[in-house]
């Protein structure tokens, strides 16, 4: 703005400073109206994702108390129903069975009901270990993401990073809460259908939920030869046929391994147990598959060091 004409020097820069005053003070009062609206909005954000989190947080408890109430109410009916048993036992032994056919009936509707249940639980399972699954794939869709430089959407990913940390916490809780609860109630079905052996029955064991162990999968095999062993301690599957199992749920280069045991004792996967014991084949399995990679590279090029090809860096 030109100096107007008359207008001393003084006071044309005393009204230049106060025009620039003005506009520093406007410019200030939009920026904390921006800053304002933008403090109120991620208020607001952060305030969904709370209402989100307790939202699902009631839902799992709700889902959660429904599976032991549906649970307990099995497991209260449990006492009369052995009581019942006994009765008929002892009748039929005194021969004064009467109403055989009503009272068979109803034995079978109790059963019916158990084996509902048991069903019920097993797919809850399922449905927790897919779920879980899901979850810890898109973590690591999260963590291989390339790393960028912090800008105002890194809060908003930590939120996310959270609330995904504690929907994992959440089903693993939930899954081991159903796989206890599936095991306590197929001891009590082995218990109510043989009173006389105390050893526990084996169940059909199911491998749906069980990834195959392969090198080309990029299997980690400390989490997976874990869940193994659960699954197998879980159906109460007899020592002797863990080695078939893991031959089954191996593929690759872990296959290939297990096909030269196989050469070497001159046997089938089903009867490997007879040549090895699982302890001495899980101590074998460990020190094959979960050797660093730099150990590995270092044994590999000592062992073409021993042959002779080895180029010398003298």
């Amino acid at each position: 703005m030109d100096q107007k004409s008359g207008e001393t020097d003084e006071a044309y820069q005393a009204r230049m400073l106060l025009l620039i005053t003005e506009a520093k003070q406007s410019s200030d009062a939009v920026a904390a109206a921006a800053q304002k609206k933008a403090e109120g909005a991620e208020k607001a954000r952060l305030l969904a994702i709370e209402q989100q989190r307790q939202h699902d947080e009631a839902a799992a408890k709700a889902a959660d108390k429904e599976r032991v109430q549906r649970r307990e109410k099995i497991f209260s009916g449990e006492q009369a129903l052995l009581t019942m048993a006994a009765d008929w036992r002892t009748e039929s032994e005194s021969g004064k069975m009467e109403d055989r056919e009503n009272k068979i009936a109803l034995l079978l509707s109790h059963l019916t009901d158990l084996l509902a249940t048991c069903i019920t639980q097993q797919e809850d399972i399922h449905s927790l270990n897919d779920a879980l699954t899901q979850v810890h794939g898109r973590l690591r869709q999260l963590e291989q993401r390339p790393v960028a430089a912090p800008d105002a959407s890194s809060s908003n990913t930590s939120d996310r990073l959270e609330a995904l940390e504690i929907d994992a916490g959440s089903l693993k809780d939930g899954v081991q809460l159903q796989q206890t609860a599936t095991q306590q109630m197929e001891q009590r079905i082995c218990t109510a259908a043989n009173n006389s052996s105390l050893e526990p029955c084996e169940t059909a064991s199911k491998f749906d939920g069980q990834e195959i162990f392969c090198d080309s999968m990029k299997t980690d095999p400390i989490s997976w030869f874990h869940k193994f062993e659960l699954t197998l301690q879980l159906h109460y599957v007899k020592e002797h046929k863990h080695h078939a199992y893991l031959y089954s749920r191996s593929r690759g280069a872990y296959q290939a391994w297990l096909d030269n045991l196989l050469s070497k004792y001159r046997v089938v996967a089903a009867d490997l147990h007879t040549k090895i014991s699982w302890d001495d084949l899980k101590e074998a399995w460990h020190k094959r598959f979960q050797v660093e990679p730099a150990e590995i590279k270092a044994m590999d090029k000592l062992m073409v060091f021993e042959q002779g090809t080895l180029l010398s860096v003298d």
